[in-house]
């Protein structure tokens, strides 16, 4: 056994060896990076299927043969998919009645753009093999899921979003121990991104104009958490990640009279959600002295995040 996992492992060094020679313009500590991520699925006993391990190392998107194992579900193929009392069907029943609540005795969900998008089944899901969305074998689905979405998510509605809902777990993390999932999950993607980054989006993640970007395009994901017991707009009984790509916002806040009319709407019903002030992280896109990498995951207090990483290329 030991012998066969060392053969596939040398196979996939010799492949990535191979694409260094053919592309010399593309900065080598990636392809080495990308080479640790992929191998480390066998020491992590993950299985990594061949179209996967393609998929993932394929350096121009277009040349992908295959996202045959992106599993992107509509409303109805997750609700005829799994029962009603399995973990999916139980996260799925969460999230739907979260975020349709309104009135009556109920507190409406804030981010009504994504009540629109489910109503309208604008949403695509995809569900984790854990709660650890950063695990190797939950990235690949991701950076499947989400190449395939990104393909077709401009031919969804306006409030369109990829949501990934992650398993229950009896291990209770903090929001701390969520974001830091989030974080390392973000650095994955990354590190599995067939595509540079792009060059008008700066890569300091404290940098006004930064936005995470996959496959060449900016996107942005937020995390929810079961951790969060304050910032109730923030909280699901499971992790979610909730991913909209940019075009979604500037579409929604493309004017000042747009921007403006859509951040009251939201405040407002913040303020009302919550039982903590709204955070002061919750700025509009490009403001001096601000970064979005901070609004990506927030606190259970009003204390700013930290990314991590200030590059996730290095």
């Amino acid at each position: 056994m030991q012998l066969a996992i060392n053969a596939v492992i040398l196979a996939v060094a010799f492949t990535v060896v191979t694409r260094l020679m053919q592309f010399r313009k593309a900065p080598i500590n990636r392809f080495i990076k990308k080479l640790r991520f992929l191998t480390n699925g066998f020491k992590l006993g993950t299985p990594t299927t061949e179209q996967e391990v393609a998929a993932l190392r394929n350096h121009d998107a277009k040349d992908t043969p295959s996202y045959s194992h992106a599993e992107l579900l509509t409303r109805n193929e997750v609700e005829s998919r799994f029962n009603e009392n399995s973990w999916q069907g139980l996260a799925y029943q969460d999230f739907r009645n979260t975020i349709l609540a309104r009135g009556r005795g109920t507190k409406t969900f804030p981010c009504v753009y994504a009540t629109m998008g489910y109503r309208s089944d604008d949403h695509r899901y995809v569900f984790l093999e854990s709660d650890n969305p950063s695990e190797p074998r939950n990235v690949r689905k991701v950076a499947l899921s989400l190449a395939s979405y990104l393909r077709i998510s401009t031919s969804l509605g306006p409030n369109t979003s990829l949501v990934i809902i992650g398993a229950p777990s009896e291990k209770q993390r903090t929001v701390e121990e969520h974001n830091r999932t989030f974080w390392d999950m973000l650095r994955g993607l990354r590190i599995c991104d067939p595509k540079a980054w792009p060059d008008d989006i700066p890569q300091d993640t404290e940098d006004a104009k930064w936005t995470f970007c996959f496959n060449g395009e900016p996107v942005f994901p937020v995390m929810l958490t079961p951790a969060h017991q304050k910032r109730w707009s923030r909280h699901m009984s499971v992790p979610v990640i909730a991913l909209q790509p940019k075009w979604v916002l500037d579409n929604l806040l493309g004017t000042p009279e747009k921007r403006k009319a859509a951040q009251n709407k939201v405040r407002n019903l913040l303020q009302k959600y919550d039982t903590i002030g709204v955070s002061p992280d919750l700025t509009a896109y490009g403001a001096v002295g601000t970064s979005e990498a901070r609004q990506l995951c927030l606190q259970d207090k009003n204390e700013s995040v930290q990314c991590p990483y200030r590059n996730f290329d290095s």
